[in-house]
């Protein structure tokens, strides 16, 4: 897996809502971990965990999911080149990301607009892109 050691300044961001329902995660991790799947099991687990620890519980209808906002940079900020595939993901060893890393690696698969590749977690954009360095998008974005 190629992994960019430098970042581009440019700090294009946009903020994204990442949904997931806590038993479907826990079904596809254990699918994948049945399937040799090391790769997804720890994306989907960290996932999970950080969704548990600081996101949000709502009810839609009679279900209960998690969701977070996040901050996302934008085109060539991202830490993984355009190169890296699926299968790369499937088998890879993601035991000494950091956090910050792995959320990368989410970002990653989100801007690239694969969320399928996550498994169960839905993902939207909710702001426009903001092409400064503040922390927050621009009133009205």
């Amino acid at each position: 897996m190629k992994i960019r050691a430098d970042f581009v300044t440019n700090s294009s961001s946009a903020s994204f809502i990442l949904t997931a329902k806590e038993d479907i995660l826990d079904f596809k991790i254990e699918n994948f971990k049945k399937m040799g799947y090391s790769g997804k099991v720890q994306l989907l687990t960290f996932f999970r965990d950080e969704l548990k620890r600081e996101g949000n519980k709502t009810r839609i209808g009679d279900e209960e999911y998690y969701y977070t906002v996040k901050e996302f940079r934008l085109g060539k900020t991202c830490m993984l080149t355009d190169e890296v595939d699926e299968e790369e993901i499937t088998g890879a060893d993601f035991s000494q990301f950091s956090d910050e890393e792995m959320w990368d690696l989410i970002n990653w698969i989100a801007v690239k607009g694969k969320s399928q590749d996550l498994y169960g977690i839905g993902v939207t954009q909710v702001t426009d892109v903001c092409n400064c360095t503040c922390e927050h998008p621009p009133e009205g974005a």
